[in-house]
């Protein structure tokens, strides 16, 4: 599912940032955006706990951005016309730009929702830019969600609201998209697709109905990590 993103802005913690990633790609989320700014230590930017992705991160795609208009930038342009940032409902502070729900939330439109700092939460520059402002209604005593926790929720909802909204459709790529994403996927993990294909003269761009069958449901025999490397690097040339 790519029409509906999780937008990361400014979050520190690379146990946060592995964890959302974990649950984005296992409740089959595509695209995940990073806003790495300029004033985060390198490492924070950077780092990732493997032990808390559980290998996730290979795939996903991920798009590192250096702002918030950046990022909304790069959004507008694959056509999402509604970007919503995370902010507690505060009736004694909220104005004209009150925060809808994420039960109400339209995900039949191209939607991205945003998850602030731990500490600060969405940055003024994207809070200003993006198109409003959404939360998750909360009934205890408690304030706030752990980032990693909010965007677990945020994901779920949103994932299963936009497959209702395409009519039960579990993923809103074309055919052609969805083909050249299974490529991408063999070769990360079946030994010897993309030579076995050049050498048989067939496309690396399609499949038979036969080998999608095969591909999505069967885990295949699993590169060692040398194979591995090779199959990426094959990848990132083409």
């Amino acid at each position: 599912m790519s029409g509906f993103r999780i937008v990361i802005d400014g979050v520190q913690d690379p146990g946060n940032h592995a964890a959302v990633m974990r649950t984005a790609e296992a409740l089959g989320l595509l695209d995940l955006h990073v806003i790495r700014y300029v004033r985060d230590k390198p490492q924070r930017r950077t780092s990732l706990s493997k032990s808390i992705t559980k290998g996730g991160e290979q795939w996903l795609r991920i798009h590192f951005h250096n702002t918030a208009g950046d990022c909304l930038h790069h959004l507008r342009q694959e056509g999402f016309s509604q970007i919503l940032a995370a902010k507690p409902r505060n009736p004694q502070t909220d104005t004209a730009r009150n925060p809808v729900e994420l039960s109400e939330v339209d995900f039949g439109k191209k939607t991205a929702l945003i998850i602030g700092n731990e500490k600060n939460g969405v940055s003024s520059e994207m809070s200003e830019l993006c198109d409003g402002d959404f939360c998750i209604d909360m009934h205890g005593l408690t304030e706030s969600f752990n980032v990693s926790v909010a965007a677990g929720i945020c994901i779920h909802w949103g994932r299963r609201k936009r497959e209702l909204a395409l009519g039960g459709k579990m993923t809103d790529l074309e055919p052609h998209e969805a083909d050249r994403l299974l490529y991408q996927y063999a070769t990360l993990n079946h030994l010897g697709v993309r030579e076995l294909r050049v050498r048989e003269g067939l496309s690396l761009e399609s499949f038979s109905e036969e080998e999608r069958r095969l591909m999505w449901t069967t885990g295949g025999e699993t590169a060692d990590e040398d194979t591995k490397k090779a199959q990426v690097a094959c990848r990132n040339e083409e």
